[in-house]
């Protein structure tokens, strides 16, 4: 029979009932609970009164902490929440101590001494919520239009809804309209007609810089606009269907076309690319998917204005070399530029032939951020970042994706793969690290007058920091990272499928000086060839302190992964993330050596939202020296897993990406210094 360790206090502090006595010992049990129960409402009012002084001099952590532990000591009393909600009140956050209070509420008997007070000072904190002071109309203007009002953003998706704080006075709305980024305005999904409704975007046209949202049938663009004047629009993010006509929008976007800087346009295969080049002259920004990719007739007609383009969803006949390389020549000035499907592999070949001053590329893939930052000129040639898909099922040619990359070999500081590669009939190879020709010259790819010979020049990747690897075989793939790595000495970061971890790339990844971050991806249940990773960490191992690798992600781990007991040897991992699905109880024993070594861990993440985790996998972690931060997801955070948590004495920051109960948030909040639930999924 084994003794609980975990304590929790309340149940000591029942009256105990007696089924047996010997002599006088029962009255003697009563007596001394009740001696325990006493001291326990003395300490409480000890630990109330510090938490009062402790709010007073600002200390509201110190104070909360004080709180929790009245209530952990003595749910059932009145005091811990009156103490817990005056602290919230002090800090001004009453929405808070009006939650605390109304759990007091429920959780006290009405004969508590504290009852009356908890719900006289619950309607107090309801009042003082309630208060609202008009810091709008009293502080600075540039205050006003450069913090709040943005914070402030107005989103319509309803004809009948309005923007609250445009109505509050004449005062709010003027300072609301001033600020420099204007309103955004979304108006949902139309699928009637624009030519009434929309009241409240059309009374304040003038002031609205973001216009988005989609619509449907035969609904016209040019009704919304002829009925005000959209005299700053800005960016305009719309989605129409296979139905939506072609000449209302293109008189739509006439209306606006003076001041329209960035257009986001989807599904309108009925409008063609030179209708918006043609009508929207002063475009910088455009994105266009499912769109007819006809450009102007005219072979010399220029768009320097535009230094962002987005063809995606491009359709099979307009994807030949030719029309492509057309496309192309009209945009000298590109900065960013994304296609898909990925067109024919050459295309990447001749790109600085047309915009010399490109940073950003996505070929064959999409950009999914929902911020698309501008990028600036920086005045250097070369991509800085490509991101090379696969969609469309083409294949890239060895031989031009060795061009690419060597083309830009002084500009590169990122690099995403996720493609097919054909090495049939290439005029180079890839052996140990370097480019060989293995055909002759009258194969050679290089155009007349091009002496930017990869075999000759030699390849050094100074500013390349980052690579990504996924999609390929193995053998067409490794040999490209073992050339990347070999001739990258400022690499940091790389992401690769388990299975092109082979011995060529594990010497390269072993020769690499500065590789502090390994992201494995594993394929397929017969990626079980560990060798490579074996000696690239029996590498660090050996490094010891010397060691560069700090932090290691992977989205599996089972007692198979024969790398793992490796990696808890490493004397400085300082972050190890097992973002996996799910985690068996098979894995208990790899938490064991991870809990005796990985001297210098800092965080441990262990699964992901819904991951089924086994019990018993915390236990072997909590006494680990160096451990302050850890990431839990799974579905449901259990009682056993929050006690076992509780006796983590070292751990700065408990981080949750799953479900909570109140009573145990309370417990970990009272015993760790830091709980957050669904923090930042990147960090």
């Amino acid at each position: 029979m084994t003794v609980e360790e975990n304590i929790v206090w309340s149940r000591i502090l029942k009256d105990i009932v007696v089924t047996a006595q010997h002599g006088n010992d029962g009255n003697q049990i009563v007596a001394a609970t009740k001696t325990l129960q006493q001291t326990a409402h003395q300490f409480a009012k000890v630990l109330n009164e510090r938490a009062r002084l402790l709010a007073n001099s600002a200390q509201f952590d110190a104070a909360l902490h004080d709180a929790a532990a009245i209530r952990a000591m003595i749910p059932r009393s009145g005091i811990g929440y009156l103490c817990t909600g005056d602290v919230y009140c002090q800090q001004g956050n009453h929405a808070a101590a009006i939650v605390i209070y109304h759990r007091g509420l429920k959780s006290v008997p009405k004969s508590d001494a504290c009852y009356q007070q908890l719900q006289q000072h619950r309607k107090d904190a309801i009042a003082n919520n309630n208060k609202r002071v008009d810091f709008v109309s009293r502080l600075p203007l540039d205050i006003v239009v450069t913090n709040i009002a943005p914070r402030l953003e107005p989103y319509h998706y309803e004809r009948s809804e309005h923007h609250e704080p445009l109505y509050v006075s004449r005062a709010w709305r003027k300072r609301f309209l001033q600020q420099p980024n204007g309103l955004i305005f979304g108006f949902g999904e139309e699928s009637e007609t624009f030519a009434r409704g929309h009241t409240e975007l059309v009374r304040f046209a003038p002031y609205v810089q973001l216009l988005s949202g989609s619509f449907s049938d035969d609904v016209r663009l040019d009704d919304l606009f002829k009925r005000a004047r959209f005299s700053n629009l800005k960016r305009l993010e719309i989605t129409g269907d296979e139905t939506s006509p072609r000449l209302p929008l293109v008189n739509g976007l006439r209306l606006i076309a003076c001041t329209l800087t960035h257009l986001s346009i989807k599904v309108y295969p009925s409008v063609q690319l030179r209708d918006i080049l043609e009508t929207c002259p002063n475009l910088v920004f455009l994105d266009a998917e499912n769109v007819d990719c006809v450009m102007p007739s005219s072979p010399s007609s220029r768009y320097p204005k535009i230094t962002h383009l987005a063809i995606h969803e491009m359709p099979e006949e307009d994807r030949s070399h030719d029309n492509v390389i057309d496309i192309l020549s009209r945009f000298p000035s590109l900065l960013s530029f994304e296609i898909t499907p990925m067109p024919d592999s050459g295309v990447l070949t001749v790109l600085r032939n047309y915009f010399p001053y490109l940073q950003v590329l996505y070929f064959g893939d999409k950009n999914h951020s929902q911020e698309k930052k501008d990028v600036r000129p920086n005045g250097r040639k070369g991509v800085i970042s490509a991101h090379l898909g696969g969609s469309g099922g083409n294949d890239y040619r060895r031989d031009d994706l060795l061009q690419f990359l060597h083309l830009n070999r002084n500009s590169l500081e990122e690099l995403e793969f996720c493609g097919d590669i054909d090495d049939d009939d290439s005029f180079w190879k890839l052996e140990n690290g370097k480019v060989i020709q293995q055909r002759d010259n009258q194969y050679s790819p290089l155009r007349s007058g091009d002496d930017d010979d990869p075999t000759q020049t030699g390849t050094s990747f100074m500013r390349l920091g980052s690579i990504e690897f996924t999609g390929a075989e193995p053998d067409a793939c490794s040999p490209f990272i073992t050339w990347l790595i070999s001739n990258a000495p400022n690499l940091k970061t790389t992401l690769l499928n388990q299975s092109y971890i082979q011995s060529n790339v594990a010497n390269a990844m072993i020769q690499s000086k500065r590789l502090s971050k390994l992201t494995l991806y594993e394929r397929s249940a017969d990626d079980e060839d560990y060798e490579g990773m074996i000696q690239f960490l029996q590498h660090h191992i050996e490094m010891g302190d010397q060691s560069t690798l700090e932090e290691i992600i992977t989205y599996k781990i089972s007692p198979e992964m024969a790398w793992i007991p490796l990696a808890t040897r490493l004397k400085r991992l300082k972050k190890l993330k097992f973002l996996a699905s799910d985690i068996s109880e098979d894995c208990i024993p790899l938490m064991e050596q991870i809990g005796q070594g990985c001297p210098a861990l800092k965080k441990l993440i262990l699964g992901m939202p819904y991951a089924e985790l086994p019990d018993g996998l915390l236990e072997p972690l909590y006494g680990h020296p160096s451990l302050e931060i850890l990431k839990i997801g799974t579905r449901s955070l259990s009682a056993n897993y929050a006690i076992t948590l509780c006796t983590f004495k070292n751990l700065k920051s408990l981080e949750l990406e799953c479900d909570v109960s109140g009573d145990i948030l309370d417990l970990l909040e009272y015993h760790l210094p830091k709980v957050e639930l669904y923090p930042d999924p990147w960090r």
